[in-house]
């Protein structure tokens, strides 16, 4: 998350209403291409759209599917990056996994917070969701069954995704005619509420958060407006997926390291109690051991746990 400072201290979660999950190996997975049952399609432009400057950007992304004729469900993958980049490439081992269980995974670009707000970033996901499913016949989806599925930043577009179904604020661009629902949501190591990203961490690390330089800040008021994410807390609020959690909510799951030093493991921990509340599907699972990303979340039983998810879900 930017020049944000490391936690010397990280304060244990409530993992009661989560599965805890031990002796999962933090082993890297790469993957620099894709392999041979498969079939990758590169920088497919799906929505025209411009910066916060007015320059126009056309947003892409890599769809990797089973190579053959079949019709599978979809996934839309938002990559993590702070919110200062959304590089559409990363993750490509996680990706290729989910597509050998039968799916075709989408992997987007989206505003970041030097090119827009988080609004923006929103309006790119539900985008490429219409996208999918106005090309399904290209692109042998079946268009009534689409999960999105985001790490890190990504996974706080997924947050946000998930629970705003049918919020027409974040509707703009191409394929309007479509919808932009979708029918899951996993969410991986995700932020949930922007004021509380170092809320289980030590002051210092905490409080490093609450500058106007702080990503999140950007993110939600913009690259120069000098203000902090305690600023203009009626505006801030608008950008908090628990703010949006209604009983229609799609199911979710959620997996979180016990010791991320980026995103507080209580940021999960949010959303998948107001679900709950709310009435809706959610599962956690808390990785013991597992810091912000790494090998912990490639390992086959995440996958697994990843892959019987969907499968429940849209199959």
């Amino acid at each position: 998350m930017g020049n944000l400072l490391m936690p010397n201290e990280i304060k244990p979660c409530d993992n009661s209403t989560s599965i805890v999950l031990e002796g999962i190996s933090g082993t890297p997975k790469m993957l620099r291409e894709v392999p041979e049952n498969l079939m990758l399609t590169e920088n497919v432009i799906f929505h025209e759209t411009k910066s916060s400057d007015g320059d126009p950007m056309s947003m892409k992304m890599d769809i990797v599917r089973p190579a053959d004729d079949e019709i599978y469900p979809c996934v839309v993958f938002i990559t993590g990056g702070g919110f200062m980049f959304a590089p559409k490439n990363s993750s490509l081992y996680n990706r290729c996994e989910i597509a050998k269980a039968g799916y075709v995974v989408a992997s987007i670009e989206y505003h970041v917070a030097t090119n827009g707000l988080y609004s923006d970033a929103v309006k790119d996901t539900k985008a490429a969701i219409r996208f999918m499913r106005a090309n399904a016949q290209k692109y042998g989806v079946n268009p009534d069954k689409v999960a999105v599925w985001g790490e890190s930043a990504g996974g706080y577009l997924t947050g946000m995704t998930g629970t705003s179904n049918g919020e027409l604020a974040f509707e703009a661009g191409e394929n309007l005619d479509q919808s932009s629902d979708v029918q899951a949501a996993i969410v991986v190591f995700g932020l949930s509420d922007l004021t509380k990203i170092g809320a289980d961490y030590d002051k210092e690390a905490e409080e490093a958060h609450f500058t106007k330089e702080a990503p999140e800040a950007m993110f939600v008021h913009g690259k120069n407006s000098g203000l902090t994410i305690l600023d203009k807390p009626e505006v801030v609020a608008k950008s908090n997926p628990v703010n949006y959690v209604d009983k229609n909510d799609p199911p979710f799951l959620l997996i979180h390291g016990t010791v991320d030093a980026l995103v507080s493991p209580s940021q999960s921990l949010l959303l998948h109690n107001a679900l709950r509340k709310a009435g809706v599907e959610s599962t956690r699972y808390a990785i013991v051991g597992a810091n912000h990303g790494g090998g912990h979340f490639s390992d086959p039983k995440v996958i697994e746990i990843m892959v019987d998810f969907l499968d429940k879900t849209l199959k």
